[in-house]
């Protein structure tokens, strides 16, 4: 017969097993045994902000500096939150942005990771490439960030994201917005197959005209998987379809791109296929159907220019005298570039360009409140993104893009839940922003943009109005075509490059107004530590990614979530039936014994 105390003494055992898993192990760093996927919560983690510490020969980090234009690889080892990958690529990343900081005074690039370059079994927790994101021409910091959660909210496949705090060699780079790479290991994550196609169309092919029945002749159409079988994709029949009149459900997921264009619309995110650049955004063929996949939105909210939109009736001369069906006219550009646009690209006096590093205007601008939800684009027409134009043209796709339109600016794109986010992430991050020395803009910046009058959540509030009087005929905006629609940004040739910055460009010619004391683009050579707002000197971030000494390190935002992956919970949950079963054993057993 088993004896009392044996029984008890099983009790116990499972007792402090089921503690260790559940409770012990994901607090002191042990790792168990991870998800295929458990990157989207270990390494983006949106709760705190990640440490990313790169180890590179100092030779190759100055090599990459002073070309970084090539966007040449080169090895590194990598540690992220105290997990270190050895043997990496890193390169500089960017088009538009990196040619501007390369003609800039800063050397603050976006970079790009890559785990499985050199060892293609590894990875970062099934992470195999990673972007780091200087958030040019941002000086909210909050765009992308914001938007990638609007998509998700609308149920986009998005790319996982979330603040990092980067140092080189010891030496901090500042903030940047770490976002998972669209490849393989992300179709897998959000489509459960990477076996499809996945394209990144820039150039020739990028706006969806159908050309040929010649794939060839859709040079940047930008396949990026299973090159080898391209001849069974549906590309030229898609693009037959939704040019020629076909059936287009049959080669597009119709909904989720209403949605998508829904979002990219309510944001005025004009970067993209919407605007001249026809660009930034990623399509996947599965079994011949395609989806889309958001990219690249440190653009949003109106950052790129809306262009000229005007209001329907004005005369083109004075439009703050224009009247519509509103109680109050909106003034509007007709068809003129908006000067105050944060962010924007601006010919300036002398030819220099404007190259953002103030980035001090105002975010509040008509021509973004008021750009066009009939006809959502800016520098082009609906005849030259066919895509957008087949799914409008049908009244049923319209209805249901209109109504995913009040959605969001019911419901997503509002004052409230917008503050909800900046405010969250002002407590996160205004200490690293503090401490950044390699940042475009000023901590005050980033600070107005999280409420006030030329804030992120006022632009939601008067955009989300404007959508609402626009969808219910109050408000009637006519798009503007102009190409100044896109504030003198360039437009890439056929071959996608862009070639529009001089080679002698001369960051002297910068506005007059421009104070680099007032808005730092860089950290200047022999500056010491910068100081707090407080006054009290900047330390590094301690190894629990919060800067040392700094208020609101250890806010309740900051802190770090545990991460239990299946395998750990299904062992937890076995271990406490286990130890339920003892408890009923013992019962009888107790019961038998008298």
């Amino acid at each position: 017969m088993i004896k009392t105390r044996i029984v008890y003494l099983c009790m116990v055992i499972l007792l402090l097993l089921f503690v260790v898993i559940y409770a012990v192990l994901p607090n002191v760093g042990i790792e168990t045994k991870n998800s295929e996927f458990s990157y989207e919560n270990i390494v983006f983690n949106k709760n705190k902000v990640t440490t990313v510490d790169i180890e590179i020969a100092e030779e190759d980090w100055a090599d990459m500096l002073e070309n970084a234009s090539a966007e040449e690889l080169k090895q590194a080892d990598i540690t992220v939150n105290g997990k270190k990958v050895e043997n990496v690529a890193i390169r500089t990343k960017g088009n538009l942005s990196l040619r501007s900081v390369v003609n800039s005074d800063s050397d603050r690039y976006s970079l790009k990771i890559d785990f499985d370059y050199y060892d293609d079994t590894q990875s970062l927790y099934g992470l195999k490439k990673l972007n780091l994101n200087n958030n040019y021409s941002d000086s909210t910091l909050m765009r992308e960030y914001i938007s990638y959660e609007l998509m998700e909210q609308m149920g986009l496949p998005t790319p996982a994201h979330s603040y990092m705090y980067v140092t080189v060699n010891g030496e901090e780079r500042g903030l940047f917005l770490g976002v998972e790479a669209v490849d393989e290991t992300f179709l897998a994550n959000n489509y459960g197959s990477n076996d499809g196609f996945l394209f990144k169309p820039d150039g020739t092919g990028s706006d969806l005209k159908y050309i040929s029945d010649d794939i060839e002749d859709y040079t940047g159409i930008g396949l990026k998987t299973n090159e080898g079988t391209i001849n069974q994709s549906k590309l030229v029949e898609m693009l037959d379809a939704i040019n020629n009149g076909g059936d287009i459900e049959k080669y597009i997921d119709v909904d989720e791109m209403l949605r998508y264009f829904a979002v990219n619309t309510a944001l005025v995110n004009l970067d993209s296929y919407q605007g001249n650049m026809k660009h930034n955004y990623y399509l996947y063929e599965q079994n011949g159907v395609f989806s889309i996949i958001p990219w690249d939105y440190n653009m949003s909210f109106g950052g790129f220019g809306a262009g000229g939109g005007r209001i329907a009736g004005g005369n083109g001369e004075n439009q703050a005298d224009v009247t519509t069906n509103m109680e109050k006219p909106v003034a509007q550009n007709n068809g003129q570039p908006d000067q105050t646009g944060d962010g924007g690209m601006q010919q300036q006096r002398g030819g220099g360009v404007d190259m953002g590093m103030g980035m001090s205007g105002n975010l509040i601008n008509d021509s973004a409140i008021n750009f066009s939800v009939t006809t959502p684009v800016s520098g082009t027409t609906l005849e030259e993104r066919p895509l957008l134009k087949a799914l409008l043209s049908n009244d049923e796709y319209r209805d249901k893009y209109e109504g995913y339109l009040e959605e969001l600016a019911t419901t997503y794109l509002t004052e409230e839940y917008v503050q909800s986010i900046t405010k969250k992430l002002a407590v996160l991050l205004t200490t690293y922003v503090e401490a950044d020395p390699t940042k475009f803009s000023t901590t005050e910046q980033f600070l107005e943009a999280v409420e006030g009058e030329n804030s992120l959540p006022e632009f939601a509030k008067q955009r989300s109005e404007s959508i609402l009087k626009q969808l219910s005929g109050e408000l009637v905006v006519e798009a503007s075509t102009s190409s100044q629609g896109n504030m003198g940004m360039p437009i890439p040739s056929e071959n996608g490059e862009m070639d529009w910055m001089p080679d002698d460009f001369d960051p002297s010619q910068l506005p007059e107004d421009f104070d680099p004391s007032k808005s730092p683009p860089f950290n200047r050579e022999g500056e010491g530590p910068r100081n707090g707002q407080n006054g009290e000197q900047m330390q590094p971030p301690d190894g629990n990614g919060a800067p040392m000494g700094m208020p609101g390190a250890n806010s309740e935002a900051a802190n770090h979530e545990p991460v239990i992956d299946k395998n750990t919970m299904f062992t937890a949950i076995t271990c406490l039936v286990l130890l339920l079963l003892a408890l009923l054993f013992v019962v009888k057993f107790k019961r038998r014994g008298r």
